[in-house]
């Protein structure tokens, strides 16, 4: 296996030289995505960066590098002279034309310009952490992804939201640029593995493609995943008007797509290993209700990784930042070499 980096997204959405810039460019942007899509919930910060290099350090101590991207902003305790640790600032890699940017989706889809990063990395957004060992072949196989393969149409296709338009936008790229079906049924040893999947995850699998023969997406979660360099460069050269539109929006849109569509490119062109979903982690929508659980899982390493997704509707934000930093203090109570000797 090559070398693999980790790739962590962070904003100090505290920062009030930050807050200016992005509240200037927020009034003036139109047709931005309602809802939860640009609301300050995106970009909350939790305190709860250290314990990710904590897991880091402890869960994944084979990582090559870590990639920490950010419009130039450093947390005081992050020792930036660490071998391990590479700073990167949005100006370093993601072309003047899409800066400055409050848009995640414009972050995540130039990823590959990055000098120096390796053809196999991990995407991590900063609610995502690692709980328990692991091992490189938790995310690559083979030199290949390992990708939940889910073949149904989204639950979240229901409802009319940022998410759901993001998704459709991703299944357009793919079916105006790849033969979705035939190369789903090239690879059929890959999406309807029983071994791999389940019977009925691989049952399901085969009833989608022959019902959706023309519209076969695949489901996708708030999880850290691996991907290709290589991958991202092939979409962009591919269809460059709809990464164009992507990053030249300063926040979030309903035209735009995200990396979940480098996902979806490489299963359906078998760049990929199958797994099932449950087994790669869980994520939880912070709230006062589901505070306890969140830190349950975390106390007793109930899944390799979580997600504490932050929304609108946390009606209790202090009271999550409180219970999460007590849990992942019993979990990673030792500093990590990340860390220097400022802050707490």
């Amino acid at each position: 296996m090559e070398k693999i980096d980790f790739v962590l997204l962070w904003v100090d959405g505290n920062d009030p030289v930050w807050r200016k810039q992005k509240n200037h460019y927020l009034m003036q942007e139109k047709g931005l995505s309602q809802g939860d899509a640009n609301n300050d919930c995106r970009f909350r910060d939790y305190g709860l960066l250290r314990y990710w290099f904590r897991a880091v350090e402890k869960f994944a101590p084979w990582v090559n590098k870590v990639f920490f991207v950010t419009c130039g902003q450093k947390p005081d305790w992050l020792d930036d002279s660490n071998s391990k640790l590479r700073l990167v600032n949005h100006s370093d890699y993601i072309p003047s034309d899409y800066l400055p940017t409050f848009h995640s989706n414009t972050i995540e889809l130039n990823l590959h310009r990055i000098d120096n990063l390796s053809e196999h990395f991990v995407l991590f957004n900063d609610d995502m952490f690692l709980l328990r060992p692991v091992t490189p072949d938790f995310f690559f196989k083979n030199d290949y992804p390992l990708l939940p393969c889910d073949l149904r149409i989204p639950y979240s296709l229901r409802y009319y939201d940022n998410i759901t338009r993001i998704m459709l936008n991703n299944y357009c790229v793919l079916q105006t640029k790849l033969d979705v079906y035939r190369l789903i049924m090239h690879n059929w040893k890959k999406n309807f593995n029983v071994m791999s999947l389940g019977f009925r995850r691989a049952v399901k699998n085969m009833i989608s493609i022959i019902v959706n023969k023309s519209f076969v997406p695949g489901q996708f979660g708030h999880l850290a995943y691996p991907h290709l360099k290589s991958t991202f460069t092939e979409i962009w050269n591919a269809n460059p008007n709809a990464l164009d539109i992507t990053s030249r929006h300063k926040f979030r849109h309903d035209d735009c797509v995200n990396h979940w569509l480098a996902c979806a490119w490489n299963m359906t062109n078998g760049y990929f290993n199958p797994v099932q979903e449950k087994s790669r982690g869980e994520e939880i929508t912070l709230n006062s209700k589901t505070l306890d659980e969140a830190c349950r899982i975390i106390v007793n390493s109930a899944y390799p990784q979580i997600c504490l997704n932050d929304t609108s509707a946390n009606d209790r934000p202090d009271l999550c930042f409180q219970g999460l930093q007590k849990a992942f203090q019993t979990l990673l109570p030792n500093k990590s070499s990340f860390e220097n000797d400022n802050g707490k």
